[in-house]
């Protein structure tokens, strides 16, 4: 009983960190928006994936915020959950788990049967992570239904943003990065070490990754962890 009520309080927790897409708190958000819509970068696709070095950084929220915001200038926006070993989403918007991801690579339904709207933001749809994956998480994200997946998407929506587990926990974020449309926001917890950025940052950039900037979480400066 414990257990559940623990449970149940962090899904009460997490439902609460979205913001009011109009009001001051989404700020730091619409400003991250407009950051990353400025990009110049010739390989840029309009496919944002947001990771971190290790778990409980915030990623999730920030991903879940700034599809909010994006979507509220008129954009079809995709939130697409594929942190299928630690998946909140749902519990952020308050929406079934399934059917979602894994039913989509599994199943082979289609894309738009299985996005959820999200009442009040018009041009907001979730992809759940779905059920628990029956293989490992990794043979999902490195597939080719994952990849034709994002290619769909990319064309389908303004905007995909993709939550994906921490990147010194699993290979799913590297796997994705390595998609010729995918852009990393990579988020950084003050708390962090220095050498576990770094080490998480160099797996993606052995995969080529577009890393396109940084979220410092929580306050703190970047130089501290040796970027600029």
């Amino acid at each position: 009983m414990a257990s559940r009520a623990r449970t149940d309080g962090r899904a009460t927790a997490r439902a609460r960190s979205l913001v009011e897409p109009i009001g001051p708190a989404a700020e730091p958000f619409r400003t991250l928006r407009v950051a990353l819509d400025l990009v110049p970068d010739s390989r840029r696709g309009n496919i944002m994936l947001f990771t971190s070095a290790d778990p409980a950084e915030g990623k999730s929220t920030i991903a879940a915020n700034y599809s909010l915001v994006s979507a509220i200038n008129d954009r079809r926006v995709l939130l697409v959950d594929a942190d299928l070993r630690s998946s909140v989403q749902h519990e952020i918007f308050g929406i079934p788990r399934s059917p979602g991801l894994t039913e989509v690579i599994f199943s082979r339904l289609e894309l738009h049967a299985l996005t959820q709207p999200i009442r009040g933001i018009p041009g907001l749809h979730v992809l759940t992570s779905g059920m628990p994956a029956p293989r490992a998480g990794w043979d999902v994200t490195a597939s080719d239904a994952v990849r034709d997946l994002l290619t769909k998407a990319s064309g389908e929506y303004d905007i995909v943003a993709i939550d994906t587990p921490p990147v010194l926990a699993a290979a799913d974020a590297s796997h994705l990065a390595a998609h010729p449309n995918v852009n990393v926001v990579f988020v950084v917890n003050k708390k962090e070490g220095s050498r576990r950025v770094s080490r998480a940052i160099a797996k993606l950039e052995l995969v080529g990754a577009n890393l396109v900037g940084f979220v410092v979480n929580r306050e703190g400066s970047l130089s501290e962890y040796g970027y600029s």
